[in-house]
């Protein structure tokens, strides 16, 4: 028997398909599928971030060809923080390396951050690509507490969770401190905390700011603990 072909037999409408029996499988309801990009705000746009966008959305549009309703979500990253500077931005960014990008003032005064301006040159190139997406920022959905109950899930199988990381990825650190960085409240950079411990009760996390090696260079945290 010939094989069926699945909307234009790509591998869009093939995805499509995983995706809505997956979703089936799980019990979840079918009224909206997301798709998702993610934004790197810590640097210059390149090609390969448009990529990303351009499968996703590729995904939606084959999702809504086989009469579902389906939206891309492009979800900013803008609490990572500035691990070291681009080729081609101000050396003067050099006192911000740890920062999340967020809180890093634009060096071209036309957003009201550094993480802004970046996620804004992409948005631009998606919208002169006339694609549809609804913007997401990752700071607004950790302050609203969209993501508490998947952070008190790994936080609660930190063990398992860096063995995973090890296992996977050769990265040790998890295995020592919690799958968690925090912002310190003393001198704002997210990297330079360790987590140690967790107070499920209290849902809070005890980190202390001790430093971390980023792009093969110490970056001293201010020792505070929080």
């Amino acid at each position: 028997m010939p094989e069926k072909i699945i909307g234009h037999g790509t591998w869009y409408d093939k995805m499509a398909v995983e995706v809505i029996e997956r979703e089936r499988k799980l019990g979840r309801s079918l009224d909206l599928i997301r798709t998702e990009m993610g934004i790197a705000a810590s640097g210059i746009p390149h090609i390969g971030n448009m990529s990303d966008a351009i499968r996703s959305y590729g995904v939606t549009l084959a999702l809504r060809e086989q009469g579902y309703n389906s939206e891309l979500i492009a979800f900013s990253d803008d609490k990572d923080g500035l691990r070291k500077v681009p080729a081609g931005m101000p050396s003067s960014l050099k006192e911000y390396l740890g920062f999340p990008v967020l809180s890093i003032p634009d060096p071209y005064k036309c957003h009201e951050s550094y993480g802004r301006h970046m996620t804004f040159l992409l948005l631009e190139a998606l919208d002169t690509c006339g694609i549809d997406y609804k913007f997401m920022s990752g700071t607004e959905a950790y302050t609203k507490g969209s993501f508490n109950k998947e952070i008190e899930t790994l936080l609660l199988n930190a063990k398992r969770v860096g063995e995973i990381v090890k296992e996977e990825v050769g990265q040790e650190k998890f295995v020592e401190a919690l799958p968690y960085f925090a912002v310190c409240e003393n001198c704002g950079r997210i990297y330079t905390t360790k987590a140690y411990e967790f107070l499920p009760k209290e849902k809070k996390v005890l980190y202390s700011c001790e430093g971390m090696e980023i792009k093969g260079q110490w970056l001293e945290g201010c020792g505070h603990k929080g």
